[in-house]
């Protein structure tokens, strides 16, 4: 039967995939990467990184195959990732993949029959739910973020090219924190069943967003629904994981 441990265990790997590649790599070392393909050595860095952070987030000292596993499959999937354009398909195509291989590891690890994968309905137990928090800000934070970066790029671009770059240029990575923090809010008031709140966010937060520029202000429209979207789905499936 699979246990608290056996499912904490995949969480756990989890979370040490979504801060390898959104909280310990840099946009220098994904630039490099894609310019040197298989000879770039923060790839090689890139997939250690994978590795050690699985074992030490795993726990289990006594297989090291494990972080042997991951950081090969992770090599892998990033070389051949930067062979094709960043965006939003091999953004979606890289992240299965990472997490594929995660799950085959973790079935290897617990080894479970045919009645305990029946029985994965019981994914989440009380015990867990430090892991399911900490995996639904994670998401919320970093890959939330590539993922609207991705969506909207092709907006932003034609934005700069025809608006001006100067026109509407804004504060260093001002959007990136506006994103972090909007949507960490709106999962924190989920959490907490504080619906209410995110409507006093919302309407606090529009009248920042007015702009002379129509393409601008649909740019930021779009962007902004897609981090409410995302926070809001985050949060009610950890609630329901949860119980809340």
């Amino acid at each position: 039967m699979i246990e608290q441990m056996d499912i904490s265990l995949l969480i756990r790997l989890v979370i040490a995939h979504l801060l390898t590649d959104f909280a310990f790599q840099s946009d220098k070392w994904v630039q490099m990467r894609r310019k040197d393909g298989w000879r770039s050595k923060h790839l090689y860095l890139h997939g250690a990184i994978a590795g050690v952070l699985a074992y030490l987030f795993s726990g289990l000292w006594g297989v090291l195959w494990l972080p042997v596993a991951v950081a090969v499959t992770h090599i892998l999937i990033d070389g051949i990732k930067s062979r094709y354009e960043n965006d939003l398909k091999s953004f979606f195509a890289d992240q299965f993949g990472h997490l594929a291989v995660l799950l085959v590891i973790w079935i290897l690890v617990i080894a479970p029959d045919t009645e305990d994968i029946a029985s994965l309905g019981q994914f989440f137990l009380p015990g867990t739910k430090f892991w399911v928090i900490a995996a639904a800000y994670l998401v919320i934070i970093w890959p939330s973020s590539v993922l609207i970066n991705r969506i909207t790029e092709k907006w932003r671009r034609d934005i700069s090219e025809k608006e001006g770059a100067d026109k509407d240029k804004s504060l260093e990575k001002a959007g990136t924190w506006i994103g972090w923090l909007e949507r960490f809010l709106i999962l924190t008031f989920i959490l907490l069943q504080q619906y209410a709140a995110i409507g006093f966010l919302v309407a606090a937060k529009s009248i920042f967003r007015f702009s002379e520029s129509r393409k601008v202000g649909e740019y930021v429209l779009i962007g902004t629904l897609l981090s409410f979207v995302i926070a809001v789905i985050v949060g009610l499936a950890a609630g329901a994981l949860l119980g809340v």
